[in-house]
C-alpha cells in the first residue's frame, strides 16, 4: 500500500492542513448554529378584505356616535336662549303634561330628549303654579332648575282701607282699585256677609270693614267675596285680640247702669276714630262718650252729622245740624244705631279701655290734634273762645 502516491502530494496539497477543520481561536466553547426562521406567507387576500371591512364599519360607528353626542349635547345645551316667557303648570298635570306644554311654548325644543333627560337626571315632580325666568330654546340644565325651585309667590295686588273709611266711600274707592268688580256683585257680598258680633237681622257691615294693608290675589281681584272675607278674617283677630267679644264684662259700670254690648262698644270706637288725632287721647275721648251716656246727654259729635248728611266737609251749617237722623248726635241721645266708619286696633283697644276721669266735655284746641278736656261746661266754653280766637278752628 505505501508504493501508491499520496493523492494531495499529486495536486500539490498539505494533507494535515486539509484534514480537520480549523477551531476559532475566539470560541472557548462549541455555540448551536443558528435557524432563521422563513418569512410567514401574506395573509389570503379575502382576509384583508375583511380587516378592511371592520375598520371601516369600526370608523363609521365612531364617527356616528360623534355626531350623535354633538346633536344631543345640541338639544340639551342650545347655542343661546330667547325672550322670556310665562309659563304654569296646572294642577293634576303629569310629567308628560309638562314637558308637552314646554314643547308647546317653545322653551324645550326637543321633548323626546328633555324627557330622557329628566330619567337621566333623576327629576319628575314638578309643582303646580305660575314660573318665572323661563326663555325659549332655554338649556335644559336650567329649565329643570327653575321647575325644582317651585312656583313663584302668587301675584298680588296692594289694597289700602283707611281708618274712618265710611262704607259707601268703601265702595267707591274698591270699584276704582279693582275694575273688574261689579257694584252689584260687591254689594251683594257686603249684604250677604254676616260676623258674628252683627246684630241679628242687620246686613249693614258699616265698622266690620277692618282697616288695613291687603294683599289680594291678582286672580280674586275680580271677586268681591273674597275681598270681603280676607277684610272680615283681619277684623274678628283683631276684636278677639283685644277683647271686644267680652265688652259687656270688661266695661261694667262704665256707663252707669247701662250695659254695653260688643257691638255698641265697636260703634264708640268709631266714634273715637272720628274724633281722635292723637292715640294718646283716645281712651280720654272714651271715657267722655261713656260719662255722657251714663248721664243720659246728648254725645254732640259733629262727625255723626256729616255721617247723617253723607258729606265730608269742614263746617257744618245750621241746617245741618238740624238734620233729623238718627245718626245726629247733636239732636238724638244715645249712641247712633251702627258704627259710623271702620275703626282701626287703637280706637277699638280705647273704647274698651276707657281713661278713668270724669270730663264731659273737649274741645280741639292745637292744630296738631290735641283736645282740652273739661268737667264742666263753663270751662268748656272758655277753651272754646280760646282756640277760636287764636284761629286753630
Amino acid at each position: 500500500m505505501s508504493d501508491l502516491p499520496d493523492p494531495f502530494e499529486l495536486f500539490g496539497l498539505d494533507s494535515e492542513k486539509q484534514s480537520s477543520a480549523p477551531t476559532p481561536a475566539s470560541a472557548p466553547y462549541d455555540e448551536p448554529p443558528v435557524r432563521q426562521q422563513p418569512p410567514s406567507p401574506p395573509p389570503p387576500r379575502k382576509k384583508r378584505r375583511k380587516l378592511r371591512i371592520a375598520a371601516i364599519v369600526l370608523g363609521l360607528f365612531v364617527l356616528i356616535i360623534a355626531i350623535g353626542g354633538f346633536w344631543i349635547n345640541r338639544q340639551i345645551n342650545p347655542n343661546s336662549s330667547g325672550d322670556e316667557v310665562s309659563f304654569a303648570i296646572p294642577k293634576g298635570a303629569t310629567t308628560a303634561n309638562v314637558v308637552d306644554l314646554l314643547g308647546e311654548k317653545g322653551i324645550v325644543g326637543n321633548t323626546s330628549v328633555f324627557t330622557w333627560y329628566l330619567r337621566f337626571n333623576g327629576t319628575d315632580q314638578f309643582q303646580a303654579g305660575e314660573y318665572e325666568g323661563l326663555r325659549t330654546n332655554m338649556n335644559m340644565g336650567e329649565i329643570v332648575n327653575v321647575l325644582k325651585g317651585g312656583p313663584a309667590p302668587p301675584k298680588t295686588v296692594t289694597y289700602l282701607v283707611r281708618e274712618g273709611l265710611w262704607e259707601s266711600e268703601f265702595v267707591t274707592q274698591t270699584l276704582e282699585k279693582f275694575p273688574k268688580m261689579t257694584r252689584a256683585d260687591l254689594e251683594a257680598a257686603l249684604r250677604n256677609t254676616h260676623p258674628a258680633l252683627q246684630p241679628a237681622g242687620s246686613t249693614d257691615l258699616e265698622g266690620f270693614l277692618y282697616p288695613a294693608t291687603y294683599e289680594v290675589l291678582a286672580d280674586d281681584t275680580g271677586n268681591p267675596q273674597k275681598l270681603i272675607d280676607q277684610m272680615m278674617n283681619a277684623f274678628t283677630r283683631v276684636a278677639n285680640a283685644e277683647g271686644l267679644p267680652n265688652a259687656s264684662t270688661k266695661l261694667r259700670g262704665v256707663a252707669g247702669n247701662r250695659t254695653i254690648t260688643p257691638y255698641e262698644a265697636l260703634i264708640v270706637a268709631s266714634l273715637v276714630e272720628s274724633e281722635a288725632k292723637l292715640d294718646s287721647e283716645r281712651p280720654k275721648i272714651a271715657r267722655v262718650i261713656y260719662n255722657r251716656l251714663a248721664k243720659g246727654e246728648m254725645l254732640g259729635i259733629d262727625a255723626s252729622v256729616l255721617y247723617a248728611i253723607g258729606q265730608r266737609k269742614t263746617n257744618l251749617t245750621s241746617r245741618d245740624l238740624r238734620t233729623d237722623s238718627p245718626y245726629n248726635t247733636r239732636l238724638k241721645t244715645g249712641l247712633p244705631p251702627t258704627p259710623i266708619n271702620s275703626p282701626g286696633q287703637a280706637s277699638i283697644r280705647a273704647a274698651l279701655n276707657p281713661a278713668p276721669g270724669d270730663w264731659m266735655y273737649y274741645v280741639l284746641t292745637e292744630t296738631d290734634g290735641t283736645h282740652y278736656f273739661s268737667k264742666t261746661l263753663a270751662e268748656h266754653e272758655r277753651a272754646t273762645a280760646d282756640a277760636r280766637a287764636r284761629g286753630v278752628f
